[in-house]
């Protein structure tokens, strides 16, 4: 059995200076990926609130085809109140007697919470904090845009017509967001 030098033992590892310079490497590496990954974040977050208030807007159509009777879509953080600030979430509820809140608890279908935690806005065309839809589905008063803005840039639209449809339009280049 031969007898291993036990130099070479001592010398099989990294040094603190070669450690040092692999961490410091890592580290610009970092730093220059991050802006993208920011960007990517952003994205992702807009996208996001962007689906869920398609689907919410289609989804309150639907109710009130399905129902035969008047379902509003809100900007509400608590679910139970409607307010004017869409980032703060919305809420789908039955709207028989047009009263532009929720009669009761019960009428209340579906309650989305904020986009604000994600650092994501939701801004409504003139401010209008409500959607109605008649018992055949239609959307009632003028068309509602909701734009949807990350750091000042606008990612994203959902846009109601009178018909009641509901479309998003993603930016590919997001232009500033006012």
């Amino acid at each position: 059995m031969p007898l291993s030098d036990p130099s070479a033992r001592l010398s099989a590892g990294y040094t603190l200076l070669q450690l040092l310079m692999a961490i410091a490497l890592l580290s610009i590496l970092a730093a220059l990926a991050l802006p993208a990954f920011q960007a990517l974040r952003d994205r992702v977050a807009c996208d996001s609130a962007r689906l869920h208030l398609l689907s919410a807007f289609a989804s309150a159509r639907s109710t009130a085809l399905s129902r035969r009777q008047s379902v509003s879509v809100c900007a509400s953080s608590d679910g139970r109140h409607c307010i004017q600030d869409w980032s703060a979430g919305w809420m789908i509820y039955l709207d028989p007697d047009r009263q532009g809140q929720p009669g009761q608890q019960a009428d209340v279908l579906h309650h989305q919470p904020n986009t604000r935690s994600s650092g994501v806005r939701a801004i409504s065309s003139d401010g209008r904090r409500s959607l109605r839809y008649a018992a055949d589905g239609r959307s009632l008063g003028s068309n509602l845009t909701v734009t949807i803005c990350a750091r000042g840039r606008r990612h994203g639209q959902v846009i109601v017509n009178n018909s009641g449809r509901a479309r998003s339009v993603r930016e590919a280049d997001p232009p500033p967001c006012y």
